[in-house]
């Protein structure tokens, strides 16, 4: 450590007597020596709202990229010129597949994708933008900062700005970007009490506003442009309609598609409902006609119309096939608007024998073709991979299946999730890079069958799952430059982070522990949390997610010997070596991280800095910040494996007592050591909660909210909550679901709404 001290202070002085004699950089390349940087545009593209609202907020951006630069709007003497001109540039190939005949209704979004040229003129650095839109513009611009000019624009309340005291690209080069999907957005899944939850239900909520138009800024930044929500009840619908088409309207001058997903009569966790089932006066029909009257009030680029009554529930559109086809005429004929279908999981093997339709509809019915269909995944599984053990299924082939026959007759967007919540990742808290395995994959599988719509099934970003989502977002785009392809990977975009190669391969080393362990040797059962149904009797126990391949009670009780033992030799085992090995690239990342980054900052005008070590290059001081925050993300994977194993082998130690006895003596120690694992992993917990980019008080901790859950999503994580009740279940012999049990389970059925 003191050779990096060593290290760091040699390279603070030459670094500060870097940017204190800026000469230095004048003289090595007058062109480079930056002192003023313009953005040409003529004022057909200053009073488009789209191209508008992005030049001036690039100009901003600029300015603090760039402190020491002049940077100004149509400056003629400036030394960098950034030019947008109207033009498709050179390669149409993409934008015309995209706009191919159909043989169907297709929401066509327009061809956006873009081209910078470069080059060194009179003196001056011209990069020149074209491209068919002015939503290409739009994105063209924000990519040339984020792939080109080092700005991160990963969080939606927090973006990475670089410190640059010269201009850092080549004079000369040729850079082109295609969408890889026609339409590429996200669905913020609201059932859930999420970051934008109660903003997007509350027009009270403090700063709700700017909270969604922040949000809005993260799409239009990362290049995405389409947006969607699952509507709740009990809003306040005469403020609520107002408050969301303010938010409309904003997407619409952001060039953003903006969507609704609600329910006909889906009952499970708070779904708005477009009628009453027990409401027999006024009409079905004229509960729907009602409902659509007042959705509509706002301008919605298309909606989404949930069927089903609930996950193992009915559909209600396959027992009343006319109220449905009577809900998507007056959606697709009076009010001109894209309806989109939701799937589920839920016995998907069928999809491969079948045909395209759903299932009592005809393929050649007329409101069937005016539908789009949105085809779902789950977790961090892939969609062609052999295993995927989620709702009852074997895998998600028949998704798979389905996308391709469904893709022939009508349109198609695929709809896969980057977190899942409830019991599975971040509630736990457990960061599973096999995420970024899965969508990448995914998408190349989409690309490859011509699915050509992406919309992310998103569910919360804290505990490093902003990562998840700002992955997917950057792999929307395809970039060629000078000819040559830029590859991605599933870890490309943590890499653009963090370049340093023994980071790359520490990283990769937890991706290949987590894909080994947890996906193929199945300790993600025992990883998660029991999902809320496990515990209850039959037939209120349908799965949701991995589960361990035996019950505790099991164990207990009916277990031999022989069993007991390969349990011990097995998937004990598998847990503490996954935490060993995991343990050993959390301390390499730790080790990185410090060889990386000084411990001091130094302030230089308005931006503090890390300095690197190695190489003397100045970094913002959100990079080691995020080192850390995802190092402890993994490191907390860890523990959970340690804990894990250690309530497995008290359980064990039980084993062949009665239910009223006390815990041994040997099971005693066990879970006294598990407590002092988890109380070391809430060390951590509390070191993270000090990240969070959203209030505490609202994503982890109890709260009233329009959700079926009356605590924010990070809320059992904040104590451990399910770690805590693993080990009282072993102390007291306790495995049904209402013991320490959290969930309100007639809340999130929601027998209630039945009543009108």
């Amino acid at each position: 450590m003191k050779a990096y001290n060593v290290a760091a202070v040699k390279c603070a002085v030459i670094v500060v007597f870097f940017f204190v004699n800026s000469s230095y950089a004048f003289a090595f390349s007058r062109p480079l020596a930056l002192r003023s940087i313009s953005i040409d545009a003529s004022q057909a593209f200053l009073n488009n709202s789209i191209t508008g609202i992005t030049i001036r907020d690039v100009l901003d951006l600029l300015k603090k990229g760039f402190p020491s630069a002049a940077v100004s709007l149509n400056n003629p003497n400036a030394l960098v010129h950034i030019t947008v001109s109207a033009g498709s540039g050179e390669n149409r190939a993409l934008q015309d597949s995209f706009a191919k005949d159909r043989a169907y209704n297709y929401l066509q979004y327009p061809g956006h994708q873009y081209q910078w040229v470069s080059t060194f003129k009179n003196g001056r650095v011209v990069l020149s933008l074209k491209s068919p839109s002015f939503q290409g513009v739009s994105f063209g611009l924000y990519g040339l900062l984020q792939e080109k000019l080092g700005f991160k624009f990963y969080h939606p309340k927090k973006t990475i700005v670089p410190f640059h005291k010269q201009w850092p690209l080549p004079v000369n080069f040729d850079w082109q970007a295609f969408p890889r999907f026609d339409k590429n957005g996200f669905h913020i899944h609201s059932l859930h009490p999420i970051e934008l939850e109660e903003q997007l239900h509350n027009p009270d909520y403090p700063h709700a506003a700017e909270d969604l138009k922040e949000y809005i800024d993260w799409l239009a930044r990362n290049q995405q442009n389409t947006f969607q929500f699952y509507l709740l009840r009990d809003i306040d619908r005469s403020r609520w309609i107002r408050h969301t088409a303010d938010l409309v309207s904003y997407a619409h001058k952001r060039g953003i598609e903006a969507g609704l997903e609600f329910s006909l009569f889906k009952i499970q966790q708070h779904a708005f409902q477009a009628l009453k089932l027990l409401r027999f006066f006024p009409s079905y029909k004229h509960q729907i006609d009602n409902t659509l009257s007042w959705i509509f009030r706002v301008n919605w680029d298309f909606v989404t119309v949930d069927f089903s009554m609930g996950e193992y529930l009915p559909d209600i559109g396959e027992l009343m096939p006319g109220l449905k086809t009577y809900l998507i005429r007056q959606v697709t004929e009076k009010y001109k608007t894209k309806l989109m279908a939701p799937t589920h999981v839920i016995g998907s093997q069928h999809w491969c024998r079948t045909g395209p339709s759903d299932p009592g509809e005809n393929a050649s019915n007329d409101g069937y073709l005016k539908t789009g269909i949105l085809i779902h995944t789950v977790m961090f599984y892939a969609i062609d991979e052999p295993a995927a053990p989620v709702y009852g299924d074997i895998n998600f082939r028949g998704m798979l299946c389905r996308a391709i026959n469904e893709n022939k007759q009508r349109e198609t967007w695929y709809w896969p999730e980057s977190a899942y919540w409830v019991s599975f990742d971040n509630s736990v808290p457990l960061l599973l890079l096999p995420y970024l395995d899965a969508r990448w994959s995914d998408m190349n599988t989409m690309k490859r069958i011509g699915v050509d719509n992406h919309l992310t099934f998103s569910s919360g970003w804290e505990w490093g799952y902003w990562l998840v989502d700002w992955s997917i977002a950057r792999w929307s785009w395809s970039h060629i430059e000078n000819g040559s392809v830029q590859k991605t990977s599933p870890l490309s975009v943590l890499e653009d982070l963090f370049p340093d190669t023994r980071m790359r391969l520490l990283f990769q080393r937890a991706l290949e522990l987590q894909n080994y362990y947890l996906k193929n040797r199945g300790l993600i059962g025992f990883m998660s949390a029991l999902d809320p149904s496990a515990e209850l009797p039959w037939p209120f126990n349908s799965q949701f997610q991995p589960r361990p391949f035996f019950s505790s009670s099991w164990l207990l009780y009916k277990a031999s010997d022989a069993e007991a033992e390969k349990i011990a030799a097995s998937t004990v085992s598998e847990l503490e070596t996954y935490a060993r090995e995991m343990n050993a690239v959390v301390k390499g990342l730790e080790l990185e991280t410090e060889r990386i980054y000084t411990v001091k900052t130094v302030k230089t005008g308005t931006h503090p800095i890390f300095l690197q070590n190695m190489g003397c290059v100045p970094v913002f001081t959100e990079v080691p910040l995020i080192a850390r925050e995802l190092t402890r993300a993994l490191e907390v994977t860890a523990l959970r494996a340690q804990h894990r194993s250690l309530t497995i082998r008290a359980l064990l130690a039980q084993r062949k007592g009665h239910w009223w006895l006390p815990a041994t003596n040997q099971a005693g120690g066990l879970l006294r050591e598990a407590a002092g694992v988890r109380m070391k992993a809430l060390e951590l917990v509390r070191r993270q909660e000090k990240t969070y980019r959203y209030p505490v008080s609202l994503i982890a901790r109890k709260r009233k909210n329009f959700t079926a859950y009356h605590f924010g999503y990070l809320y059992p994580a904040s104590d451990l909550f399910f770690w805590r009740r693993e080990e009282e279940q072993v102390r007291h012999r306790r495995f049904d679901a209402f013991y320490m049990n959290i969930w309100d389970f007639l809340r999130i059925s929601g027998v209630e709404s039945f009543w009108p």
